[in-house]
């Protein structure tokens, strides 16, 4: 429920914000230009994901991946290890969260439905499920070696058989990318992770 009442705020806020601001647009302002222009974007943002976004299939969809993988990396998850795999989870999400905006703010690829409209890569399906699969690979595959050929594995389904089907959901869109270009990204994070994170 206060989901719902968030989202009406959002636009509330939205709609008033937004007739404050096509009067003052193109008004004498110390604000840069810049900023006016993001501002105008970021409310067109939030107005196209209210009307086309919100409560549609692929929203939907995309928020049942998003508990559902919550929910079997809860089941799976090492409680023991806790504290330890929490810290893996939060040090990938960092590093997935600046490849992701970067790829976003490049136009590389593009997330078409957003579970929320403000900073929308926070709610990427790839910045969700990512972390979640990497860490149970951590959890699971404790010597570098095994990791490292596990986690191989894994990038490679997941640049070749999961993106192309997120693709064709529509829950992912790549622009001025190729799926190889994933897998070469992948391996190169592959070996960093297991640098710094697999002891054995």
């Amino acid at each position: 429920m206060e989901f719902v009442y968030l989202t009406l705020f959002l636009y509330i806020l939205n709609l008033l914000s937004f007739q404050r601001r096509s009067t003052m647009l193109f008004a004498v302002s110390e604000m840069p230009k810049s900023v006016r222009i993001q501002e105008y974007l970021t409310s067109i943002h939030i107005d196209d994901w209210i009307k086309q976004d919100l409560f549609n299939f692929r929203w939907c969809l995309l928020l049942s991946l998003i508990i559902v993988a919550l929910l079997i990396w809860w089941k799976l998850l090492d409680k023991a290890r806790l504290p330890e795999i929490f810290l893996y989870v939060v040090l990938i999400t960092i590093i997935v969260l600046g490849i992701v905006e970067y790829g976003d703010e490049l136009v590389l690829w593009d997330y078409p439905t957003d579970i929320i409209p403000i900073f929308p890569p926070l709610t990427s399906i790839n910045l969700v499920i990512l972390p979640l699969i990497y860490s149970l690979t951590y959890q699971y595959f404790k010597t570098r070696k095994s990791f490292i050929w596990a986690t191989l594995i894994i990038t490679s389904i997941i640049c070749f058989i999961i993106e192309p089907i997120f693709v064709w959901l529509s829950l992912y869109e790549l622009v001025h990318w190729k799926y190889y270009f994933s897998r070469i990204l992948s391996i190169s994070l592959t070996l960093a992770y297991s640098k710094f994170f697999v002891i054995n």
